[in-house]
């Protein structure tokens, strides 16, 4: 927990260091022959540096499909690019050349990060972040704050609330607590759902904080609170959030049907590939070996279910993604999540750089919009 002499030097370190921005019209801004090659563009004639993923976040914004541009960038195409780019955003300019946009520049890389339409840009300053959580510490004394997480462009303070809730179906030993997350990133500020689980078995499931991660429950309400008008309406609703233990009102039926329902061969490969990629061993040998006890300790239902592939004729390493969601694996989604966290809670015989990280990987598999079999059961109907 963060006591209030962390909270005040934090908010300190913090205060001010906001995005640099710059209102411009798209017209305003010119990519010439070397734009992508130096990491520059034109504004109004001036050179200006620009970060590596500037020209993707241009391309969103003048519509091109960025499945195409991280294509072209790993080919090295920057001439292709950059031509696409400037013939896209000339015919944008004709559609939008009144709308305003804004420069989101870093002010610790020195460069511009991102563009945003102006309209679209509802981020509050670093201080308004700091002035709510105390507003919401002083009407409820439940809540403390459990961390202040930091990125360059954003930041997240976790609130939580000090009522342990547990859920029938997992038993005594489940014991979870709830809150929210004031979020900063680089165009926005919302409010996040946040909850970390106090299993002795299993520790944290999921802190929803980090800004440029997933969210805890994307069908919750306060998921929706965004912006200026959304932080005027936290402390509106949080002495009702407080009754319930600032419980996401949809968390129970989720986790219910996480439990009822069985991971693809998809969900469970990128749960083992996401472990796998955070080993540490420089022989590729060993490495190969540790890959396999992993997979063999670890995730004996992916095995299981290759094998079946294999006996039914099917070749896994050949199976398009599309295919792979279709396939059950005996496993839930629920088993799933356990594996991740428990692998981010305990000491094991492999050398992972962020076991943490699973923590959030198994929040984001639980928040997953849609879980890929999750009507799996309507193929019978």
């Amino acid at each position: 927990m963060v006591n209030n002499t962390e909270f005040q030097a934090i908010r300190q370190e913090l205060s001010g260091k906001d995005p640099l921005i710059k209102r411009i019209k798209l017209k305003q801004l010119e990519i010439t022959d070397e734009s992508l090659k130096k990491g520059i563009v034109l504004i109004k004639g001036y050179e200006v540096p620009v970060s590596a993923g500037f020209f993707h976040r241009l391309g969103n914004v003048v519509g091109i499909n960025i499945s195409l541009l991280k294509k072209m960038s790993k080919k090295n195409d920057d001439e292709v690019l950059q031509k696409l780019l400037s013939a896209i955003k000339k015919y944008s300019e004709t559609i939008d050349g009144d709308k305003e946009f804004l420069l989101v520049g870093s002010s610790v890389e020195h460069k511009v990060v991102n563009i945003v339409r102006a309209d679209k840009y509802s981020r509050l300053t670093n201080d308004t972040l700091f002035k709510t959580a105390e507003v919401l510490l002083n009407e409820i004394p439940e809540l403390s704050i459990d961390t202040i997480d930091k990125s360059e462009l954003g930041m997240s303070i976790n609130i939580v609330h000090a009522q342990d809730k547990g859920f029938e179906r997992l038993g005594p030993d489940e014991i979870f607590r709830f809150g929210i997350s004031l979020v900063n990133t680089a165009n926005l500020s919302q409010v996040k759902d946040f909850l970390y689980r106090m299993s002795c078995a299993n520790g944290m499931l999921s802190k929803d904080s980090s800004p440029d991660r997933g969210r805890l429950l994307s069908d919750s309400p306060r998921t929706k609170l965004v912006g200026p008008n959304g932080f005027a309406n936290i402390i509106q609703n949080s002495h009702s959030w407080s009754q319930n233990g600032f419980v996401p009102p949809s968390f129970e039926d989720r986790l219910h049907r996480a439990m009822d329902t069985q991971a693809s061969y998809a969900e469970l490969s990128h749960a083992y590939e996401t472990v796998k990629s955070q080993i540490q061993e420089e022989d590729p040998d060993r490495r190969l070996l540790l890959e396999q006890a992993l997979r063999n300790q670890m995730f004996p239902h992916l095995r299981e279910t290759e094998q079946r592939l294999i006996n039914k004729g099917y070749d896994p390493m050949k199976l398009l993604p599309a295919e792979q969601q279709f396939i059950r694996t005996g496993h839930t989604v629920w088993d799933t999540i356990n594996d991740l966290t428990w692998l981010g809670s305990h000491k094991s015989t492999f050398n992972l750089t962020d076991a943490n990280y699973f923590k959030v990987e198994g929040g984001n598999l639980f928040a997953k919009k849609k879980w890929d079999l999750a009507h799996a059961a309507l193929a019978s109907v």
